[in-house]
């Protein structure tokens, strides 16, 4: 997948980065092309049902990346400095001993970084599409956004599937220890 097993990845790390580089880029962007009143919600037919100033979307866009894209690794430190008690993983007793905790949190940082990306993208994705919207006549979403929000649901699954059954299982040999 995304880990080697313990740490993040160079691929875990590349695609952070770039969401982290995107969430920046976009932000920018949909400041210079958003026009003063915002479509920022839109009904199930795509239609505009809520507005709002462009002040106020990118301060809300802004405090979302934030606290998911940049909040999400360091909330690492915060669940392992303490007991643990906010952690929900397989093993957590294992994980948890003194002697897995440098491995935990290795895994951990990578995990929180994979989401922390894939969550990266999919805002910047939002941000283009709203900002699509708002240059037309009457705002309105396409339904392209529903592919990036599907291929985005799917990711997290399939990744969290992976962390339950493999990722935080006790390594072979280990259970006794």
């Amino acid at each position: 997948m995304f880990g080697d097993g313990e740490g993040p990845s160079i691929r875990t790390w590349t695609l952070y980065g770039t969401a982290v580089v995107a969430r920046i880029a976009t932000l920018v962007w949909a400041v210079l092309q958003l026009p003063d009143k915002v479509a920022t919600h839109f009904g199930p037919s795509g239609a505009a049902d809520g507005w709002g100033t462009r002040a106020g979307y990118v301060t809300f866009d802004v405090i979302i990346s934030a606290a998911l894209v940049l909040g999400l690794p360091m909330l690492v430190r915060l669940i392992l400095a303490g007991s643990g008690v906010g952690l929900n993983i397989p093993h957590k007793e294992y994980w948890l001993r003194t002697e897995n905790r440098p491995r935990l949190r290795q895994r951990l940082t990578g995990d929180m970084l994979f989401i922390g990306g894939a969550t990266g993208l999919l805002l910047s994705w939002v941000d283009i599409e709203l900002v699509r919207a708002n240059t037309l006549a009457t705002p309105a979403m396409g339904g392209s956004e529903w592919i990036a929000i599907s291929l985005f649901v799917v990711a997290i699954l399939g990744y969290s599937v992976w962390m339950a059954t493999k990722r935080y299982a006790i390594p072979a040999g280990a259970e006794g220890r």
